[in-house]
């Protein structure tokens, strides 16, 4: 006999039109969230002094307007998303037998199913959603019932990152998708220019459940000043990826908010790179900065643009390249101090063919490595802050499914 939900179709239709609205909304609040980012910006600037200079007070002014325009068009656009409520994903129906199948062996284990749905959602991967409790005096971790899941759906699961940890008597919905394809691990290493108590570089990894992204932004010269100026740049980097949009997308975005804002002397750099952990492809974007590297087996291919800083050329100039992945291969990116005040020349052709005769598969050791070495080029003096970030991806292993006993 099938569940109530599937011989439900008008049920069906309202849970299809409800998962939209939900992925419709959560895009919409971030742009909401951009808007107000806007919004405390304009605050803080004006809280500071008047300038006496007309022409620095009318710069001011033009910034304040320009960022209320671009508050203006997020909103419009969290307007749009709001009362869109269409998205590409297919329903796939489960067979009766198969259901009840998977409704047994889960009761069996103590999981009580309530609904279970199949979604075939972009690059048409498979994501489950179901609706569980555990029987009295249960617990459970959400990595578990993946596991079991895995074994009678024959494919391997992971939960999706906005899962719980646990799940006990009470209902909840968890939602899992296939395993991808590539595991990655990050790194970091930094230091600070010897005269200053904090870097004006920062950066970040923004790990989803589909990707990672590497996101290194150097902020013009040094101390708290580059530090809140770059700092600012890699958290709306955060919050425009979170909304779905590509990096493309998201240095358009930026490179016409630094240009509004008119201030050349507070023009930061960034580098995005984001790589898809199913189809292990790399999308990077440059806005100035150094020349980042993808160190594989066999050879060193640089990452390179000829692209300015933010807000320094026209946005049409901004062009996405892609790379493809291999299992084993470490995508770096460098901030301008590693390779820069190098007395013995060319710091990006010499980092190069540094990083090609390292024999090292850890991101860990290779981020430090590469740091030391940029600090002994230069003769041991830390004159610009420095950052090296690394990812490197690995080909999941191909496991057997162990059967449920």
């Amino acid at each position: 006999m099938e569940s109530q939900y599937w011989n439900d179709e008008v049920q069906q239709s309202a849970w299809l039109l409800d998962y939209d609205r939900r992925c419709m909304l959560d895009c919409a609040d971030t742009f909401q969230n951009l808007a107000a980012v806007m919004g405390e910006m304009n605050w803080e600037l004006e809280q500071e002094k008047t300038p006496d200079d007309r022409e620095e007070l009318l710069r001011r002014r033009q910034a304040m307007e320009s960022r209320k325009q671009y508050a203006a068009h997020m909103r419009q656009m969290a307007g749009m998303l709001q009362s869109v409520a269409d998205t590409s994903v297919q329903l796939i129906r489960l067979g009766g037998r198969q259901e009840k199948q998977i409704v047994r062996a889960l009761a069996g284990e103590g999981i009580v199913v309530e609904d279970i749905y199949l979604l075939r959602g972009k690059e048409d991967r498979l994501q489950i959603t179901i609706s569980v409790r555990l029987t009295k005096n249960k617990s459970m971790t959400v990595e578990e019932i993946a596991g079991y899941l895995s074994v009678l759906m024959d494919i391997r699961l992971v939960p999706q990152k906005r899962n719980p940890y646990f799940v006990g008597e009470e209902s909840v919905s968890l939602y899992f998708e296939e395993e991808p394809i590539f595991s990655c691990l990050t790194a970091a290493a930094c230091a600070t220019e010897e005269t200053e108590s904090v870097s004006g570089d920062s950066y970040s990894f923004l790990e989803t459940d589909d990707s990672v992204a590497m996101i290194l932004s150097d902020g013009v010269g040094s101390g708290e000043s580059a530090a809140r100026d770059s700092g600012r740049i890699v958290d709306l980097t955060e919050r425009i990826l979170d909304a779905g949009l590509g990096p493309d997308m998201a240095m358009l975005f930026l490179n016409g908010m630094a240009g509004a804002e008119g201030d050349e002397n507070r023009m930061a750099t960034l580098d995005l790179c984001r790589i898809d952990l199913y189809r292990g492809e790399c999308e990077t974007v440059k806005a100035g900065g150094a020349a980042g590297f993808i160190k594989r087996s066999d050879r060193v291919e640089k990452i390179q643009s000829r692209q300015l800083p933010l807000g320094m050329s026209a946005s049409e100039d901004i062009s996405e390249k892609k790379w493809q992945l291999n299992s084993g291969d470490l995508v770096i990116l460098v901030s301008d101090g590693v390779v820069q005040n190098w007395p013995c020349g060319d710091g990006e052709y010499l980092l190069e063919q540094k990083i090609a005769s390292l024999n090292v598969s850890s991101p860990v050791d290779l981020a430090n490595l590469i740091l030391r070495y940029a600090i002994r080029q230069c003769g041991g003096k830390i004159r610009d802050d420095m950052t090296v970030l690394v990812t490197g991806i690995w080909k999941n292993e191909e496991r057997e499914i162990e059967d449920i006993e």
